[in-house]
């Protein structure tokens, strides 16, 4: 067992809090939440402050004596310690989904299709919920142009303290938390909307730090993962054996990366890739979250035992196609319980995301903007 910033370790790998009944670290542990999440009063804040990203650099702890006006926490003349969370105004309900008088601040990473639609729903439907929207960033600044009001334009992603949210929605690229995700909790909770960069196990390891050491939330979207809850509550109860995910689309919707990129179709319908999580999520990042979604539904799994399978399907073209398998350990007659989901979302000619998803994105957003800034991975 070795301590790191205040954090437990097991062979230099991050596991969580230590348990000290058996003296061993208890696994990360993530937490389901229903769609759309819990309509409860938050608790939402950011530590404030500006500063530059560094990439590579190790996120460091708050020390109470140094920075007395952290989130985390405040320590008193007397060394007593009292939650910020009981410092912040008291939440009062209100019409619809706004429960607080503040709004919600909300920073969007990417302006693809997805974050455009998560801006105009921020801009026309935000303000009735208690949400405002505080920057948005894309890589490319001029996607922005004539369409984002210049003051939320957000040119530097270092300067992102600088707006003081309390949420951050990537929907870039899953580069994007690999290299800012940890220093982004530091302000705000964080929704992942790339779940595919949490197959890097560095990465894992450097968000769970981050959202203890600052105590902001790693939310993750389930996006076009169906029956996530029912997943979750079977591989807790002891009751999952395999779980295999398929994704089918035309070849022109894809975005592969690396030797995967090379692979043609040989035929009207061709499997790229056929084999573990992990494996797929460098090669294929933008296509293969939902696979993602469902490793981390299923940690008895993991990213290394659920199965996922990319398929090229020429007449795909205007749609996505995920089947999700499922089954559980022989009964004491030999039958297992087994569960084939078949999801079929529209989408444009060569999207990456389908409609529908775009839809349960925007519910997920909703449901972890009312919802405590609780350390650790959450899917919503």
């Amino acid at each position: 067992m070795q301590r790191r910033n205040g954090l437990d370790t097991w062979g230099g790998r991050h596991t969580g809090p230590w348990n000290p009944k058996t003296s061993r670290p208890l696994p990360p542990r993530i937490l389901i939440l229903p769609p759309g999440g819990a309509p409860t009063p938050p608790s939402l804040g950011h530590s404030g402050g500006g500063g530059g990203f560094q990439r590579g650099s190790r996120v460091k702890c708050p020390k109470f004596s140094r920075c007395p006006n952290l989130v985390c926490g405040v320590r008193w003349g007397d060394g007593r310690q009292q939650a910020a969370a009981e410092l912040r105004p008291q939440a009062t309900k209100s019409k619809g989904m706004a429960f607080n008088t503040v709004p919600r601040k909300v920073g969007i990473l990417g302006y693809g299709r997805l974050g455009q639609s998560l801006v105009s729903h921020l801009l026309t439907q935000g303000p009735e919920l208690g949400l405002e929207l505080v920057f948005v960033w894309n890589r490319d600044p001029g996607r922005m142009a004539g369409s984002v009001p210049p003051t939320l334009q957000l040119q530097n992603l270092a300067a992102l303290g600088e707006r003081h949210p309390d949420l951050v929605v990537e929907v870039a690229h899953p580069k994007i938390i690999h290299e800012s995700g940890a220093e982004i909790l530091r302000y705000a909770n964080l929704l992942v909307g790339s779940p595919s960069a949490l197959a890097d196990q560095a990465t894992e390891r450097q968000l769970l730090e981050a959202s203890h050491c600052w105590g902001h939330a790693v939310f993750v979207a389930r996006g076009a993962l169906w029956g996530t809850e029912d997943i979750a509550r079977l591989d807790k109860a002891g009751g999952l054996q395999s779980l295999r995910v398929t994704m089918a689309t035309h070849p022109d919707g894809f975005r592969l990366e690396g030797p995967l990129a090379t692979v043609h179709s040989t035929g009207p319908r061709t499997v790229l890739y056929e084999g573990p999580v992990r494996g797929l999520c460098p090669l294929a990042p933008r296509n293969s979250n939902t696979m993602a979604a469902a490793a981390l539904a299923a940690p008895s799994l993991g990213f290394d035992r659920v199965i996922g399978v990319l398929v090229a399907d020429f007449s795909l073209k205007d749609m996505h196609v995920v089947d999700v398998e499922l089954s559980g350990p022989p009964g004491p007659k030999g039958r297992s319980f087994a569960v084939h989901t078949h999801r079929e979302n529209p989408s444009e000619p060569g999207a990456v995301t389908g409609s529908a998803t775009i839809t349960t994105f925007w519910r997920s957003l909703l449901g972890c903007c009312h919802l405590p800034s609780k350390p650790g991975i959450h899917l919503c």
